[in-house]
């Protein structure tokens, strides 16, 4: 191996120092802790608002997003391409969104659509694949995604401990009608800190005093993660963890099917009790549009928004409405322009706000990359030799399902923390998989010259050429992957 690689680099800890900052800070837009003047919004400012507003610069993005941009340039300029399967699997699933999204923009452009509201409604999607290239690079030296998730655990720990004393001493122990406790994005962060601090007592609960550490630390963050009440992230956590005998190697799966057959059984009553007792519309009714019957006073402003955007839908199946304009009112949204200016182009919903403007290439490019993922960080827990890996794989499906629903039923493809830590630890397991495959075909090989004849090759056998390499030196950090 090339001696370059096994030398610490800056570049690893300039990724990890704006991971924390972007953790630790928070957005002002976001209006984090209602109106409790938070300091870490006033210093998130600097690196979440846009640098004209802040500088005086004359750009229109954020330090944040030039940071990230930066840090993927260098990347590839030190790293360059790679000609590996995994690499080439791991650059699909980042650019099928934006390329889908472009394809959005020239048809709405080519139908009379405006530019500049198109690239306001896309200014984020960029940064999917930044991260996602970001989190592959750290995952190439798995220590350094081990380094994320202990950043990202003592961050939540302070966020916790400030989120109590702003609900104790300034919201005097009442939410009232507050709808959240810090902002939208923290539930993800904590919901990922919860996950590792419940994997770390449950593997670690032999040692008394880590058991009683982490456990402590897991009652401290959850009662935050509640009270700040964002329904998609307890619903992908809720999925994360129904989905976690897949992720499993096979003795443990089979050590722990009792506990998996009464947590289905207990799952399958709630949602029958939901279903059930549902107090949602069963039907549209008084208001005409076509056949469809609406009324409106039986339909929140979600469901008035959805109905629209699947309008949108019907009317332009095909390639969609395209970017640059705004979605229709079939049924009036309430005017919300005064706290979001943008309220009838950019939806909650991203998930349908894809299907309504990029048409069936936006859903599917964001469905196929999510099944990328998911398939990668399942067979990196199926396949796992060791604590971390499995460690990597757990954080690496509740990272995913976070934000498959924060992007199915509210704004995540525009909240650029959540897309950095879907590419950190969904993109970092692409490398992890590439190495377990590796050393699994070399370890093959060494056992198939013990026991049969001496074979010419110098390469593993039944190896793909793209995953060819050279028997690892010893003390090797990283490999190419």
């Amino acid at each position: 191996m090339n001696g370059r690689y096994q030398k610490p680099s800056m570049l690893p800890r300039a990724i990890l120092i704006l991971l924390g900052l972007a953790l630790f800070l928070d957005i002002p837009a976001a209006r984090a802790y209602n109106e409790h003047s938070a300091w870490t919004a006033k210093i998130g400012r600097l690196l979440f608002h846009g640098i004209n507003e802040v500088y005086g610069i004359p750009l229109s993005f954020t330090l944040f997003e030039v940071l990230s941009y930066g840090l993927a340039g260098l990347i590839m300029i030190r790293w360059g391409t790679q000609r590996s399967r995994l690499w080439l699997i791991l650059a699909l699933s980042a650019f099928l969104v934006p390329l889908a999204c472009a394809m959005g923009t020239v048809t709405g452009i080519l139908r009379g659509n405006v530019l500049g509201l198109a690239f306001s409604q896309l200014h984020f999607v960029p940064m999917i694949p930044i991260w996602l290239v970001i989190g592959y690079y750290l995952g190439m030296q798995p220590i350094f995604l081990q380094k994320a998730v202990r950043i990202l655990f003592w961050i939540c720990i302070w966020r916790s401990v400030y989120a109590l004393y702003v609900f104790l001493f300034v919201y005097g122990g009442r939410m009232g009608t507050r709808e959240y406790l810090i902002d939208h994005a923290s539930s993800g962060f904590l919901a990922m800190a919860l996950g590792y601090a419940g994997f770390q007592a449950f593997t670690q609960r032999e040692n008394l005093r880590r058991l009683w550490a982490y456990g402590a630390a897991f009652a401290l963050m959850l009662w935050p993660y509640i009270l700040n009440d964002r329904r998609t992230s307890f619903v992908g956590l809720m999925a994360a963890l129904l989905l976690v005998p897949f992720i499993l190697p096979k003795a443990i799966r089979l050590r722990l099917r009792s506990t998996f057959r009464l947590a289905l059984a207990v799952a399958v009553v709630l949602v029958s009790y939901k279903v059930v007792f549902s107090k949602a519309p069963a039907r549209l009714g008084q208001q005409e549009y076509g056949e469809e019957v609406v009324d409106v006073g039986n339909l929140d402003y979600r469901q008035i928004e959805n109905y629209n955007l699947m309008i949108g839908v019907i009317e332009r199946p095909l390639l969609g409405l395209g970017f640059g304009t705004r979605f229709p009112q079939a049924v009036p949204l309430p005017d919300i322009s005064f706290s979001f200016e943008l309220f009838d182009a950019i939806p909650h919903n991203t998930l349908l706000y894809l299907w309504t403007f990029a048409g069936p290439f936006g859903i599917a490019g964001l469905m196929t990359a999510s099944c990328f993922m998911m398939l990668v960080l399942s067979r990196v827990g199926q396949l796992a030799r060791s604590k971390r890996e499995l460690l990597l794989a757990f954080l690496g499906l509740i990272t995913v399902t976070q934000w498959g629903m924060y992007v199915s039923f509210d704004m995540g493809l525009l909240e650029s923390r959540t897309s950095m830590l879907m590419g950190v630890f969904a993109g970092g397991l692409f490398p992890v998989y590439g190495r377990i495959l590796l050393e699994q075909s070399y370890a093959k090989y060494q056992e198939h010259l013990r026991s049969g004849p001496a074979v010419q090759s110098e390469q593993p056998f039944g190896l793909p050429p793209s995953l060819q390499w050279q028997r690892p030196q010893a003390g090797a950090a990283r490999t190419h992957i």
